[in-house]
């Protein structure tokens, strides 16, 4: 496994604690990966029950993979927006956001991406960062939301 220094600058060498692993991907892979899936994730669009068998595909994978503790409200948030679309209760949202919150979905789901989860550890690091990224990407659109189920007895 290669390593990297973190970006604080020290005069004597770091002990091997303060080295965390290399990358195995970047960030423009990763967004690269799940452009290629927007064309799936629009075709998923057509039929609610293939959404539907997706959403607990991923429901269940997630169970697996390490550091989302932090992201799991946002993540059922997100899962609640896509459901509410499909099922046309939720219609208040680009559609660019839910394609590209089931392109994640589709990502996470398939076990053959930039990292191919059969490897330990890091199998899922890839997995957990396309997550992140879409999270942050569609951070107003989960707000708003959250504030419609509020206001409607939803949450």
């Amino acid at each position: 496994m290669r390593f990297r220094k973190k970006s604080k600058p020290v005069e004597n060498p770091e002990p091997v604690e303060n080295l965390e692993p290399a990358k195995p991907f970047s960030e423009r892979k990763l967004v690269r990966a799940l452009d290629d899936n927007r064309e799936k994730a629009k075709d998923f669009l057509k039929d609610d029950d293939k959404v539907e068998g997706l959403l607990r595909d991923f429901e269940r994978k997630l169970k697996h993979i390490p550091k989302i503790g932090g992201w799991a409200s946002d993540i059922a948030v997100m899962l609640s927006m896509i459901r509410a679309y499909v099922m046309k209760r939720y219609r208040d949202v680009p559609v660019a956001s839910i394609i590209i919150a089931i392109a994640a979905v589709i990502y996470v789901v398939n076990p053959l991406d930039l990292v191919p989860d059969v490897l330990p550890l890091i199998g899922y690091v890839d997995d957990a960062a396309a997550i992140g990224f879409v999270l942050d990407s569609i951070h107003k659109d989960l707000k708003k939301y959250k504030e419609w189920q509020k206001e409607n007895g939803l949450r």
